[in-house]
């Protein structure tokens, strides 16, 4: 133990055996001291004899416990067990230690979780535990080995250390909410069709954008003579693009648009949901959250967009005026239902009250 470190507390907590162990005692000692029988005094010296003896070897075996908790998994999701090594090193010269318990806590909860080493550290001896803990809140985590504790050498007492050690920063991710994303997709309603073997989805307003006029150039079996017709000037049909379209996510973290932390939270939850099926799909190129753009075209990328989510938090600042619709760019608001939508543009201050 380094010389600036100070030895841990111990405190000592009488079980059920140990105070009928005391009892007993007590009562051989006072009808002892009544009758003078002297089996009920050797009686009385043995009961109280191993009851404080019991307390000083607990004591003095879990003052040599040091605990220390590490992992290499640096980042996870919501609820999800992460691979964890607890290591107990007994570091008494003679006392072993008996089944020790350590608890596992998240930083800022008061949630603990328990593992017993189901076994004895011997004298000098250090042994590693496997252990999966999860983690329930997002942002920046680490956990927090704390008050080992052990019964020595039988249950009459149990010793409690305040011994606690952490481990390096942990990222943890929204989790992902089941979301419906070809609903999202869809609504308002987009056409499919078929591009090499896959489905694509398109927009009104990209159908629209296929129509132009004949121009002097143009090859003139590509007119459309029936739109022509109708509209009563030569036009041109383009043809569809044979690429998988990839779209352009926009979100906005204003509390304008997210007046609660629960529906922020529910919010981020459904975002990772999204843009995961839309990675899956190759249907999206990037998202932007508050100015900052993500590329998420491979899994680096992704990595850099989910750690940004970890740690993000509302904002105070207005929501940008509406722009001109855009090909292909989404922007992620708040539906009536308490959930997401896409639209082609940010919603108007008047659109965003009904949605609340």
């Amino acid at each position: 133990m380094p010389p600036s470190e100070k030895p841990p507390n111990i405190s000592i907590t009488p079980q059920e055996s140990g105070r009928v162990v005391l009892r007993l005692g007590i009562v051989a000692f006072v009808i002892y001291l009544l009758f003078q029988i002297d089996f009920l005094a050797i009686t009385a010296c043995s009961l109280l004899g191993v009851y404080w003896s019991s307390s000083l070897l607990a004591r003095s075996s879990l003052s040599g416990l040091r605990i220390n908790i590490s992992t290499k998994q640096l980042r996870t999701r919501c609820n999800e067990p992460i691979d964890a090594r607890l290591r107990l090193k007994n570091e008494n010269k003679i006392l072993p230690i008996y089944y020790p318990t350590v608890s596992l806590r998240e930083k800022e909860t008061r949630r603990t979780q328990a593992f017993q080493f189901r076994g004895i550290v011997l004298p000098r001896q250090e042994v590693t535990l496997s252990v999966d803990p999860s983690l329930n809140l997002r942002g920046l985590r680490y956990l927090e080995a704390t008050s080992p504790r052990s019964h020595f050498p039988f249950a009459l007492h149990l010793a409690r250390s305040n011994a606690r050690s952490k481990s390096a920063e942990i990222i943890v991710w929204p989790r992902s909410e089941p979301l419906d994303v070809d609903s999202l997709l869809n609504d308002p309603p987009r056409y499919r069709f078929e591009t090499s073997g896959e489905l694509t989805f398109h927009s009104k307003t990209i159908e629209a954008s296929r129509i132009r006029d004949y121009q002097a150039g143009d090859p003139k079996p590509s007119i459309n003579w029936k739109l022509s017709a109708k509209r009563d000037k030569l036009t041109i049909i383009e043809p569809r693009d044979e690429r998988q379209e990839r779209y352009e996510l926009h979100l906005e973290l204003s509390k304008e648009l997210w007046p609660t932390e629960l529906a922020f939270e529910r919010m981020l939850r459904q975002v990772t949901a999204l843009v995961s099926e839309l990675s899956r799909r190759k249907l999206t190129q990037g998202i932007t959250l508050d100015h900052v753009h993500y590329p998420l075209t491979n899994n680096r990328e992704l990595i850099r967009f989910y750690d940004s989510l970890a740690t993000a938090r509302p904002g105070s600042q207005a929501v940008d005026v509406p722009a001109p619709p855009r090909r292909f760019h989404l922007w992620i608001l708040p539906a009536p239902n308490s959930g997401i939508l896409l639209a082609p543009q940010t919603a108007p201050k008047f659109e965003r009250k009904a949605i609340r």
